[in-house]
């Protein structure tokens, strides 16, 4: 089995490169658990920011780690409040759906995987240090379209493959990266962390191949500290980031459906008719490609550490069906929603839908209150953006630009009292 499945993978990640308008590969790399302000200040974390692009307004979009990650691959987290086992439905499509309409190579590398394809909760590590691999760090496992499809599966592979795909130079196009459980920060340090993802990065930085128009983000999941605005430290680093630019900040608003958006945006991809169309696009590559950033509306008034209502919301109050895409939507890639998507979703075009491409940010409120909780409308392309552009709306530079959202609006008094099931998923699924 692990040999069919590597060979799969193996041709796959074989294919000839698509040239990007600002990169041709792009690799990201998830950190755990660190408010923003911490990570700034840490001297790992530092020496490497020197190297890339520190983006100082980026944000998880709620707790715990799972729905952030499964987000990142999929335009939603579908109001996910916990860490254990699930499934979503072979009818709803990920950045793979999107990545087939051009034959762009992809794989996910996870530390610790006990071989390609690997569905269970996790693997604990020899030495008996702790787990290892975690199912919930992996974007991509939780999806049926990826897990129910052998060639896809066969694509998420090990840092031992990482290496082995350094070494012959056939890295895939897009690679999403999970250290294990010790070097990610999770049951370690944010000093254990740092210093591991340095080691880690540095030799490939020096590597002339790995470097050749990539752009890495190295990012984390979610904030430590859940009741104040999920901000988290992220850089983008390696090739694709220009000399002058290294060193220096940008200061517009992201979120991990910010990966979507500028992938789509970058290969001129088609959209899921989610989350992902509306998300800004890094600057750096809206800069070549004339895409407008704009800050959401309801920015100010966001949290991001409670979710939404949803199909994977544990408490049964907020438990709802998936919602249909938005199928009228164009996405950052100048193209309409993926074919895939139609096809699974035609019958659904009169459904009503959250997804309408403004941007506007969601999240759970406060346990008690939930002014920005997705609203539902008939399905209908995105209206123009009439609001101030984002912070930057050119090249970053290298100015202070750190005040964050946070220093801008009071931090929420959360209800925990009120949240009911879900915030004791969250104590129930940490390892």
């Amino acid at each position: 089995m692990r040999l069919l499945l590597l060979t799969a993978a193996a041709t796959a990640a074989t294919a000839a490169y698509v040239p990007g308008k600002a990169f041709d590969r792009f690799i990201t790399i998830w950190l755990e658990n660190q408010d923003f302000d911490k990570v700034d200040k840490n001297s790992h974390f530092a020496d490497l920011s020197k190297q890339g692009i520190l983006l100082t307004e980026y944000y998880g979009l709620t707790h715990p780690s799972q729905p952030n990650y499964i987000a990142s691959v999929g335009g939603d987290y579908f109001g996910l409040n916990q860490d254990g086992f699930v499934q979503i439905p072979q009818n709803v499509s990920t950045l793979v759906d999107l990545f087939d309409t051009q034959d762009i190579s992809w794989k996910g590398y996870f530390e610790g995987l006990p071989g390609p394809g690997f569905m269970g909760e996790g693997s604990t590590a020899f030495d008996g240090s702790g787990w290892d691999y975690v199912r919930k760090h992996n974007p991509f496992i939780s999806y049926d379209s990826i897990s129910m499809n052998g060639t896809r599966l066969g694509n998420l592979q090990s840092f031992k493959d990482f290496e082995s795909d350094v070494e012959a130079n056939t890295l895939p196009q897009y690679a999403h990266m999970s250290p294990d459980m010790l070097n990610d920060g999770h049951n370690t340090t944010l000093e254990y962390a740092a210093n591991w993802t340095q080691s880690f990065i540095t030799p490939l930085l020096a590597n002339e191949q790995f470097m050749e128009k990539t752009l890495v983000l190295l990012t984390y999941d979610e904030s430590a500290t859940y009741p104040i605005p999920n901000r988290i430290g992220s850089l983008l680093l390696g090739g694709a980031v220009p000399k002058e630019l290294q060193g220096t900040n940008d200061s517009t608003l992201y979120t991990h459906y910010s990966i979507l958006s500028t992938l789509e945006n970058n290969w001129g991809l088609p959209n899921l008719g989610r989350y992902d169309v509306g998300a800004n696009v890094f600057d750096l590559v809206a800069n070549k490609t004339g895409y407008v950033n704009h800050a959401p509306e309801n920015i100010a008034s966001v949290n991001n550490s409670l979710s939404y209502a949803g199909f994977l919301n544990t408490d049964l109050k907020l438990n709802k069906p998936i919602p249909a895409p938005n199928l009228q939507l164009i996405g950052a890639g100048g193209k309409g929603v993926d074919e895939t998507v139609k096809s699974n979703w035609g019958e659904a075009a009169g459904d009503m839908t959250p997804y309408d491409g403004s941007g506007y940010l969601h999240d759970g409120g406060n346990g008690t209150a939930d002014p920005n909780a997705p609203v539902y409308k008939a399905q209908a392309p995105a209206a123009e953006v009439t609001s101030t552009p984002s912070s930057t709306g050119s090249a970053p530079t290298a100015t202070a630009g750190k005040k964050s959202r946070a220093n801008r609006m009071v931090t929420l008094d959360i209800n925990w009292a009120g949240v009911g099931f879900g915030v004791f998923a969250i104590a129930a699924f940490v390892f």
